[in-house]
């Protein structure tokens, strides 16, 4: 039977472990080559979806909190949110290096004509101050009033990444469509709590 800080402990590792075997999957696949006739095209979308819905239970960790009461869920908010960042970030890098050859001239011309781009561009960047505020030091220092008003922008870059899928896609729109789903799910959620609490 575990203890509290061992089931607190269970489950950060659990979260350590849905950041980091996306990574070793994709570099299996990757060296035995089966990541189809054009494998760089698939690491951006594998990259860009996996930081997306790891975006998005980083959204669904305060209603879960909210239902459960379990802090271990917040104390994990953290490290599920900078994982999510990374998989978005490496998104990006994937895309520059893998398909665009760091062709900065092609870069900037594709991000200034190609809604998407532009979409998921805006998305990571609003993702910065909250990687490098999400540190206890850093909402200290912001206060805590600051600190969740900034933190209020995950819902917009999710928003936008939400967006940038669903421009993407040609065929299949089951990924945009449940990533839109629960993403209107959980700005619902949060609106009824916070009119609950004003009561």
């Amino acid at each position: 039977m575990l203890t509290p800080a061992g089931r607190i402990l269970a489950f950060r590792l659990l979260v350590l472990v849905a950041g980091l075997l996306p990574a070793f999957w994709l570099a299996w696949q990757w060296w035995h080559g089966e990541l189809g006739v054009v494998p760089e095209e698939a690491v951006v979308h594998i990259t860009g979806r996996t930081g997306l819905i790891l975006l998005l239970t980083t959204i669904a960790f305060s209603p879960a909190f909210r239902l459960t009461g379990w802090v271990g869920i917040m104390i994990a908010r953290r490290q599920i949110g900078l994982w999510a960042f990374a998989w978005l970030l490496a998104h990006l890098l994937a895309w520059m290096g893998l398909e665009q050859y760091w062709d900065w001239p092609w870069i900037w011309h594709d991000m200034r004509d190609l809604p998407y781009v532009r979409y998921g561009v805006a998305a990571l960047l609003l993702l910065v101050p909250l990687a490098l505020t999400s540190f206890r030091r850093a909402q200290q220092a912001m206060g805590h009033t600051a600190w969740h008003w900034l933190h209020r922008l995950v819902y917009v870059a999710a928003a936008l990444g939400v967006t940038h899928v669903w421009i993407l896609t040609r065929a299949d729109y089951r990924l945009p469509s449940l990533a839109a789903a629960a993403l209107a799910a959980l700005v619902l959620f949060r609106l009824l709590d916070a009119a609950i609490h004003r009561r």
